[in-house]
């Protein structure tokens, strides 16, 4: 930059163009020693674990552990922190302890000693504030169902269970952290940590810009759990901070591939109901790419499962359940259908109102709002590319190829929801082989029946523009469940696996079966119409 300077000292631009070189020359060299004197004082989470033996011992043999090695450990010990150190200390949550085991002693810190020396013996351990609450017992059969006080026992026992999202077509496998409690039985708001990485990257100290949101949240009786991806600073400083403003626990989003329990040996036992728990990378970054699309919140649930191979207090065919009778009715009562209201894009026409199903995979398709769709005319089997002059919202037929490669080609190319008009009477719910292959489709997808199909596509192009309008609700008369053994029932070839079987007596009375069931279940409309269907293709009258 003075060569810079000295060369246009005559040229005003020149001399701007010198003292903005300057400037990020000194911004640089501050940002280097800054980033410098971190890591020599304070590394978090893993990399400070690894290098400095949290939960074992640090230095043994004659030499003393001074200060100095405390500080460059990220630690003070209670005798040094001075009066007028104790705001900092309470800005950057700088953990305090005593190398004599007295935690507090000169200090208004009240947490137990995680660093202790021992008597006579020139070592220094640093420990825990307290075991790991999860004591991983087996539950070796499911409480009856009118046994309350038992299920609530099994729920604080339980470590693991599935974190179920407002509108998501699929559960997601939590972990619980080893400190904390148990989920309550509820929904909680979950809210975006900004940033996401929960921590201050230069000072590696714990972070948080939406502390407004989170406290604005909890004054209108909302529960919060930030969501926040692991690294940088430890899961107990993220919880700490969390705690402090409010939140009533964090969902981790793990760096890398598996799940493991969140642990926090660097951090004082919480009083409150604090609930830390921990999902996949994959997973836990789709959460993240939608909340980021919709606004940074959602509504979700924790519900603890436990794995019984032959219960017998309960009647079920499944190996993993909650382990509460009112989450097991949630769970049971999740269709992933609803109704689909269609107008003409010029608005000319009457409008109808079909069933759709959601798919196994993508995000949500919005609810409650008039999106605009047109037609797409191909099989959406090729990759079309980014520059693809495709339109946002897209009607698309069955067939050509995988619903994986279909729906991937399409959000590859912009497309934010698809709409997809199945080759059979009813509409199914689309899946693929692996979920994972799909973590990177994020457009919203459904399926509706050939024939509401056709009346979309019919709406479309009798438009003007050649569009047609589509709002979505969710609905839990559209049973998924139904609509799977009514296709399983109209099978094209008679007697095919799963199909209709060959004596019309046994159809007849399957049919009868499934008449009663729809009953009690209080089905839709568009289930019914489908019924009529089914009975007709399998010529029999109920």
């Amino acid at each position: 930059s003075l060569i810079l300077l000295s060369k246009r000292r005559n040229s005003a631009a020149g001399a701007k163009l010198a003292m903005n070189s300057f400037s990020l020359a000194v911004l640089l060299v501050l940002l280097l020693a800054s980033v410098a004197s971190g890591q020599n004082q304070y590394q978090g989470g893993r990399k400070r674990r690894k290098k400095f033996g949290i939960n074992g011992i640090i230095q043994e043999g004659e030499q003393e552990i001074t200060a100095k090695d405390l500080h460059e450990a990220g630690i003070l010990t209670a005798n040094d922190v001075r009066p007028e150190d104790q705001e900092e200390l309470a800005k950057t949550r700088t953990q305090i302890v005593a190398a004599d085991g007295n935690a507090g002693a000169e200090s208004d810190d009240t947490r137990k000693p995680s660093m202790v020396k021992l008597p006579g013996r020139d070592q220094m351990l640093m420990l825990p504030d307290r075991e790991s609450v999860l004591k991983f017992d087996f539950i070796r059969d499911f409480a009856k169902p009118e046994d309350v006080e038992t299920q609530l026992e099994q729920r604080q026992a339980a470590w693991w269970g599935r974190l179920f999202v407002e509108d998501f077509p699929f559960s997601m496998q939590y972990l619980r952290g080893h400190f904390g409690k148990a989920p309550k039985m509820g929904p909680y708001t979950l809210l975006l940590a900004e940033p996401v990485i929960m921590c201050n990257t230069i000072l590696f100290d714990a972070a948080l810009d939406n502390v407004a949101k989170v406290k604005e949240l909890k004054d209108q009786g909302q529960d919060v759990l930030l969501v926040a991806r692991r690294g940088n600073c430890t899961f107990g400083e993220k919880s700490i901070l969390a705690e402090e403003v409010g939140a009533a626990g964090i969902i981790f989003v793990n760096d890398e591939d598996g799940v493991s329990h969140p642990a926090a040996p660097d951090v004082r036992e919480f009083d409150s109901d604090f609930v830390p728990s921990m999902v996949t990378r994959h997973e836990g970054e789709y959460l993240v790419s939608y909340l980021q699309k919709t606004g940074g919140q959602t509504q979700g649930r924790l519900v603890p499962v436990a794995c019984v191979e032959q219960p017998k207090n309960i009647k079920t065919d499944k190996f993993c359940l909650p382990v509460s009778q009112e989450e097991r009715d949630f769970e049971d009562g999740l269709h992933y259908g609803g109704v689909v209201k269609v107008k003409p894009g010029n608005g000319a026409g009457e409008e109808i109102e079909v069933d759709f199903l959601s798919a196994h995979f993508g995000h949500p398709i919005p609810k409650d709002d008039d999106l605009v769709f047109n037609l797409f005319e191909g099989d959406g089997c090729e990759a079309l590319g980014e520059a693809a002059n495709v339109a946002k919202n897209v009607i698309i037929k069955r067939g050509g190829c995988s619903f994986h490669e279909k729906t991937l080609f399409l959000t590859q190319a912009g497309v934010e929801n698809i709409v997809i008009v199945n080759n059979e009477a009813f509409p199914d719910r689309p899946g693929v082989l692996d979920k994972w292959s799909a973590y990177n489709i994020t457009s919203g997808i459904v399926m509706v029946g050939s024939q509401d199909g056709k009346a979309m596509w019919e709406a479309a192009k009798s438009s003007e523009d050649g569009t047609v309008s589509l709002s979505f609700a969710a609905d839990n008369s559209v049973r998924d469940d139904m609509y799977h053994k009514l296709a399983l029932l109209v099978r094209k070839a008679v007697g095919e696996e799963g199909g209709f079987p060959f004596k019309k007596k046994r159809r007849k009375e399957l049919m009868a079966e499934l008449k009663k069931e729809m009953e009690g279940a209080g089905v839709s409309k568009g289930l019914w119409g489908a019924f009529a269907v089914a009975a007709e293709k399998g010529g029999v009258k109920v």
